[in-house]
């Protein structure tokens, strides 16, 4: 794994982020912080420690062939079942040398593990990622 935990501070928050497995999908209702803490990841791969996050969204210009460029990275994806496609699901199932934190409602077509469903909670101005129930 690329990174086991990322930790930092936005004010007045705290985000302790830590992770099981190589992809991590964040499901939650709108207006719950997704892409707040997409924005945020933004500035974080500036700092040298977390240079190996790469993001993604649906503004990003030729997306397909820059995920597949990918090698050895945390890739993020914000709004990610409207922006895969087959191929990038194909990718991001057999390119074993990236981690993915992925922000979605649907996985279809991923090959995840009860430990990739998680949830973002807050309490006390702390926001961890905690595993959501899943259901057989």
């Amino acid at each position: 794994m690329i990174y086991s935990t990322l930790e930092f501070s936005a004010a007045p928050f705290h985000y302790y982020l830590t992770f099981t497995s190589r992809l991590t999908l964040v499901r939650g209702d709108s207006a719950t912080g997704k892409t707040y803490l997409y924005q945020l990841l933004e500035d974080l791969r500036l700092i040298d420690k977390y240079n190996a996050i790469k993001l993604f969204n649906y503004k990003s210009d030729d997306f397909h062939n820059g995920l597949a460029a990918c090698r050895d990275k945390f890739i993020v994806i914000d709004n990610a079942d409207t922006i895969l496609n087959e191929e990038d699901k194909k990718f991001i199932n057999f390119e074993k040398s990236n981690q993915y934190l992925l922000f979605l409602r649907n996985c279809d077509g991923l090959n995840v593990s009860g430990d990739s469903f998680t949830i973002l909670k807050e309490k006390n101005h702390l926001i961890t990622l905690q595993k959501e129930m899943v259901l057989p």
